[in-house]
């Protein structure tokens, strides 16, 4: 039985690492100093777990590592910071590996930046010398990817994700973080990020303290994220103003692909939020912030909107007045974008076998436009007040492009511009003269890709060598033919403004053509309402071109409008009711 108990007690000796042998003889003495770091006696920390540390205790040697890197007690040492972590991480102590490992990366980063830094100032002062830019090389996983467990694999990607970050926003800040801590709750991973905060280069200071994502796993591929965000943030100016921004409703999740590391689909919902500036109280309120995305994948292209909206916002400030909002949206929408050609894909060597590389390719080489992509943002109920400049009211409008390649060969575009009930300016635009309601829609089909392309890089060599585009007619050939063999169209669909005193209503359309002298040929028709009122109003009513146009109006609505009829002959000629006005050929040829 004796013989028993001692060959256990072996066993577990020799089963123990050299830091939880030293833990086991010293964990009053580490409880002790953990204490005192919580009572904020850091000082009183630093006796307790130095002394364990120099005795070879990881978990004191770790403390220390955090001590120095965060500046608690001690001065910032990022050195001694690294050293500690290190004689940790040696003993096989998982949280001194991953400081170690987060740490290096930090000095990575700004090791590369002080030498993009460094090669900037060099060309500055030596402007032969080209800048050649530092990026940071993927990481190795400690270990293959396919080896890792659950909680080891989304650990590494969240700090692959953060160092991302970090990298993207070196040039205008800085985000701080504290050491990650995973652990595994109901079959799902969870990852505290404490002490989040981001420093802008100019001085302002964005406090979002800690957020806690937690992963669960949907199938081989996708990864459902959900967030606990925290109900209130604080935020100091440079110039010495604070305050902070509360939020009673928080929503975050996400849908997270394992294969391409990225997400496509998430929701980002933050209610009633109440903006707060220390000593002065509320400066106002926002009902609802959401960023969401409804992009997925099908046939392996991905499609679907990107929504950024806002609501119910009122904004006050005694100096500058008031702002008030129903709502305003942007919407991205995207149609057959493929991600999956992005994949400059990065071999690494693993067990003597080459392994795909995580991490993101640059951004130009992740989407492939294959079919289109629209923009479009909507405003509803907008007020301000001004003490400065008056009253401006709008009830609603409407913005947006389209641009489109079916067959990646040519390209379609569409802008409209709306806007309805149109109140209030400044004495530099009378009240009479605002365009109380507005709607222009302007379309170009059947653009050749390769021809603008081509002939825009060739524009761009002659002024970049030359100063000047000297084969100015040369490409206004090249563009006439392409055009008019892809049968290209302008098309002023509609394009009608009303204000009090006036209206205008006009459509074109423009086609190209091979032969005309202005490489297009077409027109359409300009009515105008209340044109003397306007010409008065802006001082033109006696210039003389002006008035002899004028002239040519065609009177209709019982004389209360004019009418234009507008074409552009084959050669080159812009007619206004069947006269000639001036010709619309850039270059004209030369008298022999």
């Amino acid at each position: 039985m004796k013989k028993t108990a001692l060959a256990a007690l072996l066993a577990t000796a020799v089963a123990l690492s050299p830091w939880q042998i030293a833990s086991a003889a010293t964990a009053g003495d580490f409880q002790y100093g953990q204490r005192l770091y919580s009572l904020g006696d850091y000082a009183g920390a630093l006796d307790v777990w130095l002394e364990l540390a120099q005795q070879g205790d990881a978990r004191a040697q770790y403390s220390l590592a955090v001590m120095f890197h965060k500046g608690r007690g001690v001065e910032a040492d990022k050195e001694k910071a690294l050293e500690w972590a290190g004689r940790a991480a040696e003993q096989g102590y998982k949280p001194g590996q991953d400081l170690l490992r987060q740490l290096k990366a930090k000095d990575k980063v700004a090791k590369d930046k002080a030498a993009n830094d460094k090669a900037a100032n060099d060309k500055a002062a030596k402007p032969k010398k080209k800048k050649v830019a530092v990026k940071r090389k993927p990481r190795k996983p400690p270990k293959p990817i396919a080896q890792m467990t659950e909680m080891e694999r989304v650990e590494w990607s969240v700090e692959e994700m953060l160092l991302a970050i970090s990298e993207a926003i070196a040039e205008d800040g800085a985000l701080h973080y504290g050491v990650l801590r995973a652990r595994e709750q109901d079959g799902a991973v969870q990852i505290l990020v404490p002490d989040i905060v981001y420093q802008s280069n100019t001085g302002n200071t964005l406090d979002l303290g800690d957020i806690t994502a937690r992963f669960e796993r949907l199938d081989d591929r996708y990864d459902l994220v959900t967030f606990e965000l925290p109900n209130e943030v604080r935020y100091k100016n440079d110039d010495g103003s604070s305050g902070r921004i509360t939020m009673a409703e928080r929503l975050g999740r996400l849908r997270w692909d394992r294969r391409l590391e990225t997400t496509t689909e998430f929701e980002f919902r933050l209610g009633q939020l109440a903006l707060l500036f220390d000593g002065s109280g509320e400066m106002g309120r926002i009902g609802e912030v959401l960023v969401k995305s409804d992009v997925v994948e099908k046939q392996g292209l991905w499609t679907g909107p990107m929504r950024l909206s806002l609501s119910d916002l009122d904004i006050t400030n005694e100096e500058q007045g008031n702002v008030r909002l129903d709502s305003v949206a942007l919407v991205l929408d995207m149609r057959g974008l493929n991600l999956s050609s992005r994949a400059a894909k990065v071999a690494a060597k693993e067990n003597g076998e080459k392994a795909k590389a995580g991490g993101m390719p640059a951004l130009d080489k992740i989407l492939t436009m294959a079919s289109g992509v629209g923009l479009r943002v909507r405003i509803a109920g907008l007020s301000v007040q001004s003490p400065d400049q008056g009253d401006f009211q709008l009830a609603e409008a409407d913005y947006g492009f389209q641009l489109s390649s079916p067959d990646q060969k040519l390209l379609n575009f569409e802008l409209t511009v709306r806007h309805n009930g149109l109140r209030g300016t400044d004495s530099a635009a009378p009240e009479d003269m605002v365009p109380q309601d507005m709607e222009i829609i302007l379309s170009l089909e059947n653009m050749p890709i390769d021809t603008i392309v081509n002939e825009g890089v060739t524009t761009s060599v002659e002024v970049a060598l030359a100063g000047k585009v000297s084969s100015g007619p040369e490409v206004f050939k090249r563009l006439q033919r392409d055009l008019s063999a892809a049968a290209t169209v302008l098309r002023l669909k509609q394009a009608k403004v009303t204000a009090r005193d006036y209206d205008i209503t006009l459509g074109l359309t423009l086609l190209a053509d091979a032969v005309a002298k202005a490489g297009f040929v077409g027109g359409g028709d300009l009515r105008l309402r209340g044109l003397g009122k306007v010409l008065t109003t802006l001082g033109l009513q006696d210039v003389g071109p002006i008035a002899d146009l004028v002239k040519k109006g065609r009177p209709i609505d019982g004389g209360k409008g004019l009418l234009f009829a507008l074409a552009v002959r084959p050669d080159g000629q812009l007619t206004v009711n069947g006269d000639a006005v001036f010709s619309l050929t850039p270059f004209p040829e030369k008298a022999k």
